[in-house]
């Protein structure tokens, strides 16, 4: 078999831009995969100086009834109903850069095939120091994971930009490598953080740097211990033929649609049959059509 024929639906080619085979194996070891200086340092300064902008919303606690999780504060999110992508220039610049960063692009296309989609978000989280975490879960019907034909199949997948460090002892964002491929139940008093601690870390990053996680991948956040405010922004991204969540497009184009990118355009478009999604290594070919 042809190598750009490995993939049955034809969603990666010899001419899809992956992620190194180094970060392959280590997504396909861990289920997760920190990219080093994704954003720059302009950028970092205009998404935080539009956060200063606004009034943050308080957000649901999701510690549940676990005692380990409970911080003594609670936490501050804002989610993609404050419309990051709206937001007035220079404001929603970096943001929207996000939504198909070409540093994030190549590891989309290995994860989900060309032709993904934002499944939901972009979202913030603010967490100030003593807010609660949230509990882990992970490892559900929209994001199954396996490896077949050479090639890496998920679902729902996220990928969580730093607008601060995150640094050893701090909390925030948290893993169970390698449990995206685990046959059994987590167990609960592992998802409370209550037992079993050892098995779950931190991801360690600074700001600017990407964390990119499926959601089959057992995941939560833990109490935010540092003195400075937790910043992260998350996209929800799909396979192009399936959906979670609403995302994309939900009526006309938006206003701001001609100041976006092929790219960020294709990112935003609805599900729709893989072989029908407008991709990287076509130039994005019928994007126009699928629009309209």
């Amino acid at each position: 078999m042809h190598e750009s024929d490995a993939n049955t639906s034809r969603s990666i080619t010899e001419d899809t831009v992956q992620m190194s085979v180094d970060e392959k194996y280590l997504f396909d070891l861990t289920g997760f995969l920190l990219v080093r200086d994704v954003l720059s340092k302009e950028q970092l300064e205009v998404a935080n100086a539009a956060i200063d902008s606004m009034e943050l919303a308080q957000s649901p606690e999701y510690f549940g009834e676990s005692a380990a999780l409970k911080g003594e504060n609670s936490s501050t999110r804002l989610g993609n109903t404050a419309g990051l992508l709206e937001m007035e220039k220079p404001f929603c610049e970096p943001f929207r850069e996000m939504l198909a960063h070409p540093k994030t692009i190549p590891h989309l296309n290995t994860i989900l095939g060309e032709g993904w989609r934002l499944d939901h978000g972009p979202g913030l989280i603010a967490m100030d120091k003593g807010c609660s975490g949230g509990m882990l879960h992970g490892s559900f019907d929209n994001a199954p994971y396996f490896y077949r034909e050479g090639k890496i199949f998920t679902g729902l997948c996220v990928i969580e930009y730093m607008l601060a460090d995150e640094g050893p002892g701090d909390g925030g964002v948290s893993v169970v490598p390698g449990s995206h491929k685990a046959n059994l139940v987590c167990p609960e008093k592992m998802r409370k953080w209550e037992q079993y601690q050892e098995f779950v870390i931190e991801i360690n990053a600074k700001a600017g740097d990407a964390i990119i996680f499926s959601e089959a991948c057992t995941h939560g956040t833990l109490p935010w211990n540092a003195d400075h405010q937790r910043r992260a922004i998350l996209y929800k991204y799909n396979a192009g033929h399936m959906a979670w969540g609403g995302g994309g497009l939900r009526g006309p184009v938006p206003d701001y649609w001609d100041d976006l990118t092929p790219a960020q355009q294709a990112a935003l478009l609805s599900p729709s049959h893989h072989s029908r999604r407008p991709k990287q290594s076509s130039g994005y070919k019928g994007l126009e059509a699928i629009k309209d």
